[in-house]
């Protein structure tokens, strides 16, 4: 169990993320009936998708920032990924953290391909069409999509829309279009709750 005066600390790359992952992962512990673990506002980080930075950044600079912090109690790192399989990039990055023995659990997860799929059942609500691909994670551009729903001369920002449709998520039905992504950031939370007093372990377990 976390300590008193402990804390998650959560990891993300975009602007319009730090508010939005913020509501989405306090809201999702609590309707998951986690309530030992409080969250700390985001941190912006640089190349989450990669080991170590190129020029900045990385899951391992990231990760060795949070050691440094006295009350880190646990670490979600949340990234999109465009490109690269979360089937296998996520466990190559999971063996990786589990090298660093670091003093706190940590969760590594890839939402595929971006953030916005998380809006997609959910979109009737929000105003929006429904969804006309024949699958959730088909492909990148669902920000373009989206803008492209929107009237003429408007676009979708996630700095100014990512937030207000988060707010908006709808758990249940987001279950039962059975979203991958949605599904590995529930596991990890859960792996996180866990093993909230167990020092170095990783989400993907191996």
């Amino acid at each position: 169990m976390i300590l008193s005066g402990q804390k998650g600390y959560l990891l993300v790359e975009g602007h319009g993320e730090v508010e939005a992952a913020q509501n989405l992962i306090t809201r999702l512990s609590h309707d998951i009936g986690l309530y030992n673990i409080p969250w700390s506002k985001p941190l912006r980080w640089p190349n989450l998708h990669q080991w170590q930075g190129h020029k900045s950044g990385g899951v391992m600079s990231g990760a060795e920032f949070i050691r440094t912090k006295s009350d880190a109690g646990a670490l979600l790192i949340l990234r999109d990924e465009d490109d690269q399989c979360p089937k296998d990039l996520a466990p190559q990055i999971a063996q990786q953290l589990r090298t660093l023995k670091l003093p706190f659990p940590t969760a590594y997860v890839l939402l595929h391909p971006e953030y916005e799929v998380l809006f997609l059942p959910c979109l009737e609500r929000m105003g929006f069409p429904a969804w006309d691909r024949d699958s959730w994670e088909a492909r990148r551009g669902i920000k373009e999509w989206l803008s492209g729903q929107l009237p003429k001369g408007r676009s979708y920002k996630p700095t100014v829309q990512q937030f207000a449709m988060t707010r908006q998520l709808d758990f249940p039905t987001l279950r039962s279009a059975n979203v991958p992504s949605f599904g590995s950031l529930e596991r990890g939370l859960r792996f996180l709750s866990d093993y909230s007093d167990q020092a170095g372990k990783v989400y993907p377990a191996e």
